[in-house]
């Protein structure tokens, strides 16, 4: 790939993108990894285990099996419950019992109202809530310090394995692709955006002539050269030629860390460039674009914004229209 600044542009995308795919897929891995026991205990669980297993846990955060299958020798219900409300409206409960193993109590959390000798769930830590407003109002010395969650472990599970592995694909290709854009630059979106104009390759070098042809107008962070509006950053790279430009505006976007501010030109094939900065390099943009297009159609309005979406010819009709005017005084 013969170098220019679009080359470059290109290369340091690709740079950027394999390392934040990277990083994303090394982060999705560590999670795998930490998560293998829990995939062990959902895919291999529930075990059956003893009582004596449950009442000789001194660590519940660490367990081999903690998916398990325990029967006790009776259930007791505490009288506490969770109730799940969607709009207002009650959804479910999650009622806690004593499950009675040998001299010690088991508190479990369930969906079922009902008492049961036995229950499956996941061994796990007591949250905050659990401990003041269900154990601390009981006589919680005769329980164990942790809980069986018998509520809905599996369907969590499989919910948190499936998103795992999504995020492992996505990731997976996102790195393929952005070495697949390495290995041959014409795959990169930048590259098939000159595609519009013509060969890519000569359009990149008729740009990269006119921009260090010392004649190129700084507008904002825009240059405007003898036939292209240019609009590069490290990274991100924004072309259309001056006779495509159709329409373009100010854009104010209003949120927590302030108004941000674009200009957005669009062209007779209907691409959008953005040029993002504070408003005065915005303003200086729509200048400069003006000064040297003043037949294009400029500023937002609805009924712009409606013939743009559904009378496209006949808008770029009138402003070639206004061009050809413009150009034969």
């Amino acid at each position: 790939m013969d170098s220019n600044f679009i080359t470059n542009i290109i290369r340091r995308s690709n740079r950027n993108q394999l390392i934040l795919w990277g990083i994303g897929l090394v982060l999705v891995l560590i999670a795998i990894d930490l998560s293998l026991n829990q995939y062990y205990n959902l895919l291999a669980g529930p075990f059956d285990v003893t009582k004596d297993y449950v009442t000789s846990i001194k660590d519940v955060q660490h367990l081999d099996h903690f998916y398990v299958t325990i029967k006790g020798d009776k259930t007791e219900d505490t009288l506490f419950h969770v109730s799940h409300t969607s709009y207002g409206v009650e959804t479910s409960k999650d009622y806690f019992k004593a499950l009675y193993l040998d001299d010690i109590k088991l508190l479990v959390k369930t969906g079922n109202v009902d008492n049961q000798t036995g229950y499956t769930g996941a061994l796990t830590t007591l949250s905050l809530d659990e401990q003041e407003k269900v154990l601390d109002n009981i006589n919680n010395n005769d329980f164990l310090p942790f809980i069986l969650d018998a509520t809905d472990f599996r369907n969590m599970g499989f919910a948190g394995m499936a998103a795992a592995v999504i995020a492992l694909f996505i990731c997976l290709w996102g790195v393929l692709r952005t070495m697949g854009r390495i290995v041959s630059h014409e795959r990169h979106p930048i590259w098939r955006g000159l595609e519009r104009f013509g060969e890519p390759a000569g359009i990149a070098d008729q740009i990269a002539t006119e921009v260090s042809s010392g004649s190129t107008q700084t507008v904002g962070k825009a240059q405007i050269t003898s036939n292209w509006l240019v609009a590069a950053q490290k990274s991100t790279l924004g072309v259309t030629q001056l006779k495509d430009v159709m329409w373009a505006y100010k854009k104010i976007v209003n949120g927590r860390g302030g108004r941000r501010y674009s200009a957005l030109i669009y062209d007779r094939y209907g691409q959008m460039t953005s040029i993002n900065g504070k408003e005065a390099q915005v303003d200086e943009t729509l200048r400069g674009i003006a000064q040297r297009l003043p037949w294009i159609v400029f500023g937002y309005s609805p009924q712009a914004q409606a013939a743009w979406a559904k009378d496209r010819t006949n808008f770029i009709a009138s402003v070639d229209q206004r061009k050809k005017q413009a150009t034969s005084i």
